[in-house]
């Protein structure tokens, strides 16, 4: 049977014997998402998270992602950024 892992961890609910037949897959996808729901029985059973560590490792590498590229440019995020309710300007 062919499992939709992405529709699957777009819930966040999977069943604990998906987790042992998919554990890989999941696991590395896990610090992308909030959280999981494991199901036993089709009943809640666990709430399964990645450790903060893991989640700071995703972070690190993403962060800068658009260094020199067209969003790195400061009249772009002026522009973005521009309120005309704001009563000061955000300053960068």
């Amino acid at each position: 049977m062919f499992i939709d892992m992405d529709s699957n961890l777009l819930r966040n609910i999977i069943s604990v014997t998906e987790l042992r037949r998919n554990f890989g897959e999941i696991t590395s996808r896990l610090p992308h998402v909030e959280s999981l729901i494991l199901t036993r029985g089709g009943e809640p059973f666990a709430i399964l998270k990645a450790a903060p560590t893991e989640k700071n490792k995703v972070l690190r590498k993403t962060a800068g992602v658009w260094k020199h590229t067209a969003l790195d440019e400061d009249a772009l995020w002026k522009r973005v950024l521009h309120r005309t309710s704001r009563k000061r300007p955000i300053r960068l």
